[in-house]
């Protein structure tokens, strides 16, 4: 039997040295080692006999916890076989743009994801946030069984079907997470919690959970109002939005009567008109509780920035209510100004924060007609308007026989970030763009234009519908052996569209039995 203190005297051998240590190397009688070898070798022999005795010997711990209740019954049919290997691609990282959309739809077919796919989904939502509301949706029984049992997954659990123990003990984020699923089931409740909880929160935690009121109604405005007070910048932050949004609010009337000595239009009988802007002349410490800082990195200048606050705040449809111009035109006259940095870059948050989807078509505008303009971006695009008036705009600017070109045109951008599914007259101006470049005389030389016509093709695999897949391949054929360099981007753009097709299908599929 081996002597139970060789172990921790081979460890401090191993720390100090064999030169500096203290006694012996333990001796192994059922493994000796050669008599002259030096210390160093003896060492090293007794700490690979030793370790591997250790672990042959490891007893495993005994299990006290009882074991967990079985999963029960599914109530919703799994992919097909096809679904499944598709899946299994997507979760493998193949086409990762298509896997948010393909879950939503796998939800909105009342499909879930196979067993044997689940521990991969969980693993990859958990460092994806943008996959935890749809995977939550087609985890199954099994699925949300599976999730409770890992700390690291429980957070899907909340963007399905949260319980109330995570209110009272999870997390911040696990707590905003329940209360805006209870929000969508029965707000008066969760208002009700949200009420009760704030005043016991620190700053922090009030953050976070006041981020769970996305679409605030007029009673909100008591709640909210008092932590305007905040003497946590976090908190204003979080408050100052919401109130702001609300028309009739006290702050949301405050806000318009700040603003409006430091802006106004100028209509001369003689002369254009102009945008007149007049900074604010000190600062004014109840300002914060309106949502205006003292110091604003976004904008240049103390006192510019304490204006680009305000306006950033003020709802820009009341400008044009208020002078009975339309968006369009004070949007010109503000990039025409001496302001126009600070106008144009405030009217931008503004118009997202109000969901002003006149103003983002207006300013859509004017950044085509204008390539200084700041661009709008994508995100706030898509969330504000429909795909067919962005796709009708770009049909308006786009030339009949586009091309890419130094310096890059003003459409360019837009169309880099177009929603999908496009119209096939879109895509036939896109094909004919890649045609134009590489074969018309006087584009600018290939290699400086490769990377902007990759970047063109890989948006084109989720926004080109797959029906689309014949037209694409008939362009694209065509030009292999005019630009060999692009044939892989061809061929990534084809079998996405293809492979989107086949996505399409695997909701009507039989379903497959689980396995694992």
């Amino acid at each position: 039997m081996t002597d139970p203190t060789a172990w921790p005297q081979l460890l401090r051998l191993a720390l100090l040295g064999t030169r500096q240590g203290s006694g012996p190397v333990p001796a192994l009688p059922e493994l000796p080692a050669p008599p002259d070898a030096p210390a160093e070798a003896q060492l090293l022999h007794a700490a690979g006999a030793l370790g591997l005795m250790r672990k042959a010997g490891y007893l495993a711990p005994t299990v006290t916890a009882a074991a967990p209740a079985p999963a029960g019954p599914e109530t919703l049919p799994a992919l097909g076989k096809t679904g499944t290997d598709a899946l299994r691609q997507l979760l493998d990282g193949q086409y990762p743009e298509l896997l948010p959309g393909y879950l939503q739809a796998l939800a909105r077919h009342g499909r879930r994801v196979p067993h044997r796919l689940l521990v991969a989904l969980l693993e990859l939502a958990a460092t994806r946030p943008e996959l935890r509301e749809p995977a939550a949706a087609v985890l199954g029984t099994r699925g949300a069984w599976l999730a409770a049992l890992n700390p690291a997954w429980t957070a899907l659990l909340a963007a399905s079907a949260a319980d109330a123990a995570s209110w009272d003990t999870g997390t911040p984020a696990q707590r905003r997470d329940y209360l805006a699923a209870l929000l969508r089931r029965d707000p008066a409740r969760a208002r009700e919690l949200l009420a009760a909880a704030l005043p016991q929160e620190p700053a922090r935690n009030q953050a976070v959970l006041l981020a769970a009121l996305q679409q605030p109604n007029p009673a909100d405005e008591a709640l909210l109002t008092p932590y305007l007070a905040s003497k946590s910048k976090e908190v204003r932050r979080a408050v100052v939005p919401l109130l702001a949004r609300l028309p009739c609010s006290a702050l949301a009337e405050r806000l318009w009567q700040r603003a409006q000595p430091y802006l106004n239009l100028k209509t001369p009988l003689l002369g254009a008109d102009k945008l007149e802007v007049t900074l604010p002349e000190a600062w004014d410490a109840g300002w914060l509780a309106d949502g205006i800082e003292q110091k604003d990195a976004r904008y240049t200048g103390e006192k510019a920035a304490w204006l680009g606050q305000l306006l950033a705040l003020v709802p820009p449809q009341r400008w044009a209510a208020h002078w009975q111009v339309g968006p369009d035109k004070l949007l010109q006259l503000a990039a025409a100004g001496e302001w126009s940095d600070l106008l144009l870059g405030a009217w931008r948050e503004a118009l997202h924060l109000h969901r002003a989807a006149d103003w983002a078509l207006a300013y859509l505008g004017l950044q085509l007609a204008n390539p200084k303009v700041v661009l709008l971006p994508a995100e706030v695009v898509t969330e504000l308007l429909p795909p067919t008036e962005v796709h009708a705009l770009l049909l308006r600017e786009l030339p009949n026989q586009p091309r890419l070109g130094q310096p890059e045109a003003a459409w360019e951008p837009l169309l880099l970030t177009a929603p999908g599914p496009w119209p096939a007259a879109l895509t036939e101006r896109a094909l004919r763009l890649i045609e134009n470049t590489l074969t018309v005389s006087g584009t600018a030389p290939r290699y400086s234009l490769h990377y902007r016509l990759q970047a063109l093709l890989r948006h084109m695999q989720g926004a080109v519908p797959p029906e689309q897949y014949a037209r694409c391949a008939e362009v694209l054929n065509a030009l292999r052996e005019v630009e060999p360099s692009l044939n892989y981007a061809f061929n990534h753009l084809l079998d996405a569209l293809q492979f989107r097709e086949q996505l399409a299908g695997t909701f009507t599929e039989p379903p497959a039995p689980d396995g694992g």
